[in-house]
């Protein structure tokens, strides 16, 4: 029964990503569904009540009010996705291991250049880096400027 299921989200996966390479297709599906969705009611009553002709004025009057609904949520999803797509492509990160040197922390480029640490993330991100100096470094470069502290009191 696992095996059944693994297969079927496989194969849902696997068209639902061929869906999104093609518009047209996606285009129809959501054409088919307003259609559908408009005569629902016309379609159930069919069955269920067959005396009701089809296209009765309630039939048609329900179609309209619950196509548009569909095609107003159809079109917030199309917005909604499109931006969720443009986010995706917007988004940068950083994955994998990084050589960085040991000593000066240049990190090495798929192009075996080593790059300093800011300029290599600055390239592949949104980040951008402001310089500052930490307590240890500001004592070592400035120890004129915390002669009389102890480590610790400034920071």
């Amino acid at each position: 029964m696992h095996h059944i299921l693994h297969a079927i989200r496989d194969a849902l996966d696997g068209f639902l990503f061929r869906l999104q390479q093609h518009v047209a297709l996606r285009v129809a599906i959501g054409i088919f569904v307003i259609i559908l969705m408009s005569n629902l009611v016309a379609l159930v009553d069919l069955f269920l009540r067959p005396e009701i002709p089809y296209f009765d004025t309630q039939h048609i009057v329900v179609g309209l009010v619950t196509g548009s609904v569909t095609t107003v949520l159809f079109g917030m999803l199309s917005i909604y996705v499109a931006s969720m797509k443009r986010a995706m492509r917007e988004i940068k990160t950083l994955e994998g291991l990084l050589p960085i040197c040991s000593r000066c922390n240049k990190i090495r480029t798929p192009d075996n250049r080593w790059d300093v640490l800011e300029k290599f993330i600055q390239e592949r991100t949104e980040a951008t880096f402001t310089h500052s100096l930490c307590p240890e470094c500001a004592r070592a470069l400035y120890p004129e400027m915390y002669a009389g502290d102890k480590p610790g009191e400034r920071g």
